[in-house]
Order: structure tokens, then sequence, then C-alpha cells
């Protein structure tokens, strides 16, 4: 198996023995072949809408030799979520991410959700906690030179305080990242706009944190 990218073993820190684990859009399925490899969870069921995607997994397992369910699925909806207790999901945007997680009858038992979007981290943040997921620790990453936010939600009818939604649990390498990017913004837009006025309290408020 080719060795697992900097993202993907972020997403594997997460994972406890304890955990029966469903991969959504696994893709390759490498994360749940080093899951079962380096025995991390005590079950792992990869899925993924592409059957193309899907083949490559099957073929990957069976070249690991390991005993590992592959499963084609739109997100969750055909998965049997009878035994699981943890979701990943990851390479996909907010929207999809919602979309997959709507069905809330499909998560009764999944205690754990691990997610990693591409996109509109505080509005998966406000939806998770509106669902009855607490964000509980959140890691960043760069890899190949893009920013990947992993976080982890546990089931908890407990609310994250609303800087938590906005920023997550900012460290200093991505906080500093994100203040970066946001003073290239604020610079292009001139000093009478709105935009320009946002982005300053925006700016304001992760140095606030960052301190």
């Amino acid at each position: 198996m080719n060795r697992l990218s900097k993202r993907l073993k972020i997403l594997a820190s997460f994972i406890s023995k304890e955990d029966s684990v469903v991969d959504v859009g696994c893709d390759h399925g490498y994360l749940g072949i080093y899951l079962k490899q380096q025995d991390l969870c005590k079950s792992i069921v990869c899925s993924d809408i592409n059957q193309n995607a899907l083949n490559c997994a099957i073929r990957n397992v069976a070249d690991s030799g390991l005993n590992i369910e592959c499963v084609l699925s739109d997100g969750i909806k055909s998965i049997s979520m009878n035994n699981i207790n943890t979701i990943i999901i990851s390479g996909m945007g907010t929207a999809t991410i919602k979309g997959i997680l709507g069905d809330r009858e499909k998560l009764i038992k999944v205690d754990k959700i691990i997610l990693q979007s591409n996109n509109n981290h505080e509005e998966l943040r406000r939806f998770m906690n509106d669902i009855g997921y607490y964000l509980d620790k959140e890691k960043y990453i760069l890899d190949k030179g893009k920013w990947y936010v992993t976080m982890l939600f546990i089931k908890s009818n407990k609310k994250n305080q609303d800087v938590e939604l906005k920023y997550g649990y900012l460290d200093k390498n991505y906080g500093n990242y994100l203040l970066e990017n946001y003073k290239r913004i604020r610079n292009r837009i001139p000093e009478d706009n709105s935009e320009y006025q946002r982005i300053g309290i925006i700016i304001k408020e992760i140095e606030t944190i960052m301190q």
C-alpha cells in the first residue's frame, strides 16, 4: 500500500480501538486498510458512491489480504448502521456532508463523527451542533501545499461557544495562515467598502484568539 498521506493520518489519529467505523467516500481504501493493518479500530467498512473508486478500494483490500467490507453507497444510505458507532467523511464540501448526515435515523448509534471538509467550516460546525454533536477537537495539517481542517464531533447535548463555531480550536500555524490570508484579501478591497470592515473584524477576532 502507498504511504498514508498526512491528511489521512490526521483522520486516523481520532480513531480508538473500540470504534466500529464507516469511511464514507473511501476512494482507494487506503485509510481503511491502514486502520485495519495497525489494529486501530474494532471494524471498518469502506464505502463510495463511485463504482470505479470502490473497485480500486476492493482491489487494494484484496492485495492487502485483509477482510474489509466495501459497499457501494450514496453516503450512508446503503450502509447498515446497526453496528457502526463512528463515521469518517473527507474529501467533500460542507453541503455534501450535510446531505449525507441529514438522515437522523441513521445516526442513532453514532457517537463519533470525524469530518474533513473542503470548505465552509463554520457552517459545518454550526450544523453539527444543531444535530446534537459537539466539536471536541480540531487538528490542522498542511499537506502538499493545502491546509486541511479535521474535526472530531462527539454526540452530546453540549453546545460550543460562538468563537469555537467560527474558528474551531486554532493552533499557531493555521491561525497565522488564516491571518495572512484575510489580510491579503482585505488589501485588495477599498477601505470604504463594507466587506473591508467585515474582514477587519475577523482579523481582530483571530488575533485575539492567538494572543
